[in-house]
This record gives C-alpha cells, structure tokens and sequence, in this order.
C-alpha cells in the first residue's frame, strides 16, 4: 500500500516527530501502533530519479488481510514511538484521520461517526447488494437522505431521555407489513439505509429511526449520546417497553411482529427486546455486544425463558406481555446473529451465547462475515436480513 505525500491533505499533513498509521479495521489497532506504521520513502528509493520536494516522498506498507475481507480504510498522523493507546487518547487521534485526495481508485464512503472513510475489500470478497448508487473514489455521504418530504421527524421521549425519531412509510409497503426499528437511526439515515428499504420488492410498512443524542434547549447534545445509546441499548426494560408503545402508536393496524435491528450495543437491545417480547419483537442483531450486562450482573442469556419455563419472559415480572395468554400462545424469540471474524471480544461472546440459548431452548445461527466491527458491513448486513425476514 503506497500513500504519496501530495495526496495528504494540507491540514493533515504529518508533523516533525509525527508517522503515518494506517487505521484498517480489523487488521491494525491500537494496542499495537507498531503495526500499522508506514515507512516514509523518497521517490527515488527503488530506482527511480531522485526527486526533491515533499510531494516526492511517499509513505509505503504491506498489511495482510484475510480472504474475502472488506473494511473501512483511513490514515492517521500519529507521534513518533507511540507504542499502544488508551481509548480516550486514540478517539482523539481518529477525530484527525483523513483519507488522501486525488484519484485513489476506492470508494469514499461516511461512516457511522460521519468521518470518510475507503473501502477496501479483497478481490475475493462478496459483492455487495447496495451501494448508495457510488462509483469508486465517489462520495457518498448520505446528504441525499436529508430534508426528504416523506420523511416525518420528531421529538419523543423513551426511556429517560426525549431524543430525536424519524418515521418513514415506504410508498410500496403494504400495511400489513412489519414495521421496521432501527438504533442509531440518524447514522444509517445518512449512510442511505431509506433509499435501500425503498428499493426492496415489498418495503416494511413503516420505519421507525431512533437516535440516542438527548434533546435539551439547545438542541441534541452529542457529548452525551455514548452515554444515553448505553443506557438506552444495554438490556433496558423502560426503553423497551417506551419502543413498543411508539410502534403501537404509530402502526396500531400492523398485525404482525415487529422488526427491530440494530449494531454492536443496537445488536445486543434486538435480543433483548425479542426476548423481553417475543410476541411483538423479532431481531437483527449485527456484532452484538453479549459480552455486556446489565445493572444486576445478568447476561443477554439469563433473560431467556428456560426449556421448563416456557411462559416466562425472563425479566422477573417486569414484563406483564403474556400474563392472560395460555401457555401454548406464547411466542418464542426469534432473532438472526451476524458477526465479524476479525472483531474476536464480538465472536467470543455470540459463541458462548449460543451454546447458552441452545440449553434454554432458544436455537440462533450465527453467520460470520470476513471483518472487524465494521459499518461498511452493517449497512449492507442490515439491508440483506431485513429482505430475508420480509419475504418469510
């Protein structure tokens, strides 16, 4: 992987005492800096005429990554000798990383945290279903999502925070169709996810997009959106049960389950909601977080009703969903894991927590896909399951 030094922006430009890091998701990181440095060359270094000048020098690596991988790709000024990073530290790094200018022949791509990105992927890896519409080393921000007519925002309180929603009607979705939840809903807005659902054969009937940034005075406070989507996303009974009364609200003709998806801590809450509702939830959990707890120790699976227990919903009465319902009415959880084999705190976790539904009666597939805990992924994954879930 060679990066001329006359692609990098001016504002990005390494310092004296700074190196390049080449930041691929899933194959460098942090905890080994070392790893992903790229060594800076004159232009000369392998025969060619010796150049003067900065834009003659050019930063050069060679990274392996797995068969059929995909990931996002960016570049980071980083200091000399830096070994390994604490999360606040490389958080900030990140907030500068750049990609070059020019022709680069990549896909330029926003992320999740609205910083561009690249795409790579393999020449083996697995064609993706959506796109956005780009065309390599074009934009695709998302911008196109904003300010749609058909597109109803508001201000709603769930959980214990009111925040910003989205609802959506595809113009083809049958009423009769389920409605569709999304977390961190204002990201895949941007990323073209409502584009996409519009493309589908047969649209959910509505879609619901839920942001996790606190809305005070001032507007929604993104300082405190990672601490909100936590508490909003880690196993939170109020949350769940305010989502339920929104779709309700919102689609109370809609007689079938509905869909609710979500990524990394969204991933772990579809579990959730499926497992503390299965009559009205069914999930798309994309690199769940089961790792995570909640506030009394308890892991995703010791919410799940066990094999002697079928009428229990595993919250401890917190849940009064199926209290008249006779024992054979009750519904079973029902949701769909997708993982990355790059991302092995995720793939660990989702593999103890299938043996663990497996024992409660509660059988999951999880389908790997050659990657870290990766957008580029999700956005796609999020898209493809939603089909195969519409057209059971």
């Amino acid at each position: 992987m060679d990066l001329p030094a006359s692609s990098i922006p001016a504002e990005a430009a390494p310092e004296d005492g700074q190196e390049i890091f080449v930041d691929l998701n899933g194959v460098t990181n942090r905890r080994n800096v070392p790893g992903g440095i790229m060594v800076r060359r004159p232009a000369g270094d392998e025969g060619g005429d010796s150049v003067d000048g900065a834009g003659a020098t050019r930063y050069s690596i060679e990274l392996a990554v797995p068969r059929g991988y995909r990931g996002a790709l960016r570049f980071l000024s980083v200091p000399r000798g830096f070994q390994v990073a604490d999360r606040p530290t490389w958080l900030d790094v990140l907030a500068k990383g750049f990609v070059p200018t020019g022709d680069h022949g990549l896909r330029t791509v926003t992320d999740m945290r609205r910083k561009q990105v690249l795409e790579l992927a393999a020449p083996d890896a697995r064609p993706l279903n959506w796109t956005g519409g780009a065309r390599a080393g074009a934009g695709t921000s998302g911008r196109e999502e904003e300010g749609r007519s058909d597109v109803d925002e508001q201000v709603i309180t769930l959980g214990s925070s009111p925040r910003r929603t989205w609802i959506h009607r595809p113009q083809r979705g049958p009423a009769s169709a389920p409605v569709l939840i999304v977390f961190d809903g204002e990201r895949f807005i941007r990323g073209g996810l409502l584009t996409g659902i519009d493309e589908l054969v047969s649209p959910p009937s509505a879609v619901i997009a839920i942001d996790h940034a606190p809305v005070g005075e001032g507007g929604p406070d993104e300082d405190a959106a990672v601490g909100q989507r936590a508490d909003d996303l880690v196993m939170n009974p109020r949350f769940c049960d305010d989502v339920l009364a929104l779709v309700r609200q919102t689609a109370p003709e809609v007689p079938v389950r509905t869909i609710v998806a979500g990524t990394s801590y969204g991933g772990l809450a579809a579990a959730f909601f499926s497992l503390r509702h299965p009559e009205a939830f069914r999930g798309i959990c994309l690199s769940p977080s089961f790792w995570e707890s909640d506030d009394r120790g308890r892991r995703i699976w010791d919410l799940a009703p066990s094999r002697s227990d079928d009428r229990s919903d595993g919250t401890d009465g917190e849940s009064e969903s199926h209290e008249s319902e006779p024992l054979e009415a009750v519904a079973h959880p029902t949701f769909c894991v997708d993982h990355g084999t790059l991302e092995t705190v995720i793939a660990d976790s989702v593999a103890e927590a299938t043996e663990e539904f497996a024992a409660r009666g509660i059988d999951i597939v999880s389908r790997p896909f050659v990657g870290g805990h990766e957008y580029l992924w999700w956005r796609e994954l999020m898209l493809v399951r939603l089909a195969e879930v519409l057209a059971e």
